[in-house]
Order: structure tokens, then sequence, then C-alpha cells
């Protein structure tokens, strides 16, 4: 039987980092296993919640005295940085540990420079690059680089490509144990996002449909022309979780007192998105106006998404609809998409398309996207993509 190497150590690093995903945020997922020279597993941890013990922490405090002399593997390079919680490079110093290895150095310059802290320790510190650990990290190192959140994009589809028939039924494409996979995605993000179209077509509330929610996520309904019905769930249900609409500034300065008052004693706040074109565009067609988002300048969504990392969200889901994704990914700012696809098939040219943005007129200039994952979900495939950097 082979020995475990370097490699298959930080692996099981980056599977327990993936336990502390909807706690963790906006902190990074981080994991720590400590090994022994005879290959026993003494101690292992990984950041549960912000503000509380990190990965390291929980690994050594698991391992005791054994950790003299252990190696300890780590996701993600040990900080150097009193937060809440005191550095760990620190604590393995301390511990006795002999040997550290990482394989993602820490981007934040506020809390990297532990591994030269450890070295001038006199502990034996190396960065092994490992795939599972870097897809751990993307998040974390997304906004961190690019000040915007981590956004996952989801849809359900048929075999042939459709989200609904032409008269925009969709229920159910997925099978339950899809939507439950999402549901529970839902309550371990900051951030729950949907076109205005998806609002008329569903009426959702996008609230968590699961007991163990870990957050309750912001609702963000992207509504560039203010369309949405006053009485629309979402609305209704802002005294379970925050909403937020994103409109044009003109559709929002030109709400009638009637109906600012009914969005204000609801609770609802309003995000402004970035003028254009759309403002001074007459558009005589009321019930087309949802349905796409094809007139707001390239960036207003990666602007729209900055505002929100500002604002202390640090990862998104993406609900949906097609003008939603089309914009999303004219400006290539999907980071993971998640694919249902269902064992049907409608066959209809004019049934919905995933996604209805300018698009890309030559193949070349495709966006390209890597397969992280491939499962089952009762009868579903379940496809997770990751927008390669």
């Amino acid at each position: 039987m082979r020995e475990p190497a370097d490699a298959d150590w930080l692996e099981s690093a980056a599977r327990i980092a993936l336990r502390g995903h909807g706690g963790a945020e906006p902190n990074p997922m981080v994991g720590c296993v400590i090994v022994q020279s005879n290959g026993s597993i003494v101690g292992w941890g990984y950041h549960a919640r912000c503000g509380e013990m990190h990965a390291e922490a929980v690994a050594l405090k698991r391992a005791g005295l054994r950790a003299k002399g252990a190696t300890a593997f780590v996701t993600l390079e040990p900080c150097a940085h009193q937060g809440k919680t005191p550095p760990c490079c620190d604590a393995l110093i301390k511990s006795g540990v002999a040997r550290v290895v990482y394989a993602v150095a820490d981007p934040n310059p506020l809390a990297a420079g532990g591994a030269d802290r450890m070295r001038s320790a006199g502990i034996s510190v190396e960065q092994i690059s490992n795939a599972a650990c870097a897809r751990i990290a993307a998040p974390f190192l997304t906004r961190i680089r690019s000040k915007r959140p981590w956004i996952i994009a989801k849809w359900a589809q048929t075999i042939d490509g459709r989200t609904a028939t032409r008269a925009g039924d969709s229920r159910w494409i997925s099978s339950a144990q899809s939507r439950a996979m999402v549901h529970r995605e839902r309550g371990r993000v900051d951030a729950v996002i949907v076109g205005i179209g998806t609002v008329f077509a569903d009426n959702p509330h996008l609230l968590p449909r699961t007991s163990r929610s870990r957050r309750i996520p912001r609702r963000v309904i992207i509504d560039p022309r203010l369309v949405i019905p006053s009485d629309a769930q979402v609305v209704r249900t802002v005294s379970q979780g925050p909403v937020a609409i994103a409109a044009l500034a003109r559709s929002i300065h030109e709400m009638s007192e009637a109906r600012r008052e009914v969005f204000a004693t609801a609770g609802v706040t309003f995000i402004e998105l970035s003028a254009s074109a759309m403002e001074s565009a007459t558009d005589t067609a009321t019930e087309n106006a949802h349905r796409s988002f094809r007139g707001l300048p390239k960036g207003s969504m990666k602007t729209m998404m900055e505002n929100l990392y500002a604002d202390g969200v640090s990862n998104v889901l993406v609900e949906g609809g097609a003008g939603l994704l089309g914009a999303l990914f004219d400006e290539d700012i999907i980071d993971d998409a998640w694919c249902f696809t269902a064992p049907l098939a409608i066959a209809d040219g004019s049934g919905a398309p995933i996604a209805t943005g300018e698009g890309r007129t030559l193949m070349i200039d495709a966006l390209r996207y890597e397969l992280l994952d491939l499962r089952r979900r009762a009868d579903d495939s379940m496809a997770l993509w990751r927008r390669k950097t």
C-alpha cells in the first residue's frame, strides 16, 4: 500500500476546510491536519466561524502534546496577524511542530508573513502547490484581489438546453434532491440574486428552505426599471430577511410617493445601477421591460458586485433568469456555474434559454470553464464548472 504523501495530506486538509463554508466567510475556508512521523493523524481542524478559532488552533488543541515533532499540513499559509484571534504561526511555533506544509500563500497583506516567522523560529516550512487547496482558497483570493464577492450562478435545464417552456413553465425541471442542494447553498451565502424576470415568472421568496441554515441571505432583485409588484412575495417577506432592489437612478427617483411608502414600510432598500441609454429609452412594451438587461453599460454588474462587497457581502448565489445570467456572462464575472440537467426534452426553439446577453460572435472568444465535479442528484446530473483564469 502506498504511503500517504504530502499531497494526500493537503487534500485531506482541503476536504476538512469545506466544512466551514457558510460560517468562515468573509474569512477564508481553511483546513489543517497534524501528522506524526509514523503517519498517525493526531489533530485536525477547520475554521468554522468568523471570529472563532482558526483551523490550526483547533487542530493543535486536538493534538495537545502530540503535536511536538509532527508536521502540520495547512491549506493556506498560517497567518501572522493579531485580529479577533492570535496569530496561527505563533501557535504552531509554541506547539513544537517540526514541519509545516501549506499550499496557498496568504494574499492578505495584513495576515501574510507567517511562513517567514516560522522559519525564523527553526521550523521547516514548505509551500507545495495543490489543486484541491487552490480550489478551496479561490473565493477568498478573488475577494482580496478583485474586491467583489465570489459569484456562483445556478440554473436547471432540460437536456436540450431550455430553462422553461415557451409559456414560461419551469416547475419542476430539476428534482427535489437538486432543489434541496440549492436551498442548502442559499443558507450558506451572504446574498441570493435574481433578475426581475424571475420574480414575474415564479414569484419566489428566495429564502432557504432548510432548518440548518447557517446564514439568512440578503435577497437582491435586479430590476432596472423598477417594475416589481409591491405585493411580490420577496417584498412581503422582508421581516424574514433583508431585501434590496437594484434599479436605475431615474427609476428610483421617479417612483410615486405611494409606492415609495409601501417599500419603505416593508423595509426594502435600493441600490442604484449605473446610468445608461436605458434611462432615456422609451419602452412602450412594459410587459417586456424585465426580459433583458441589454442597454446597461458594460461594468454595471461588476460595479454593483463591488458595492455589495463593500457592504459586507462575501459570496452570492445567482439564480437567474436569462437576462441577468447573460449580463454576468457578458462581463465574465461568474466564478462557479452549477448546471443541473434533468432527463427532459421539450424540443422547442421558443423555450427559454439559459442566458440572453450580448454574447460573443466567434467561438474562439467564448468564456472558458473547467469541470470540477459531476454527480447525480436523483435522475438529474449536476455539473460544477469553474471559470478559468
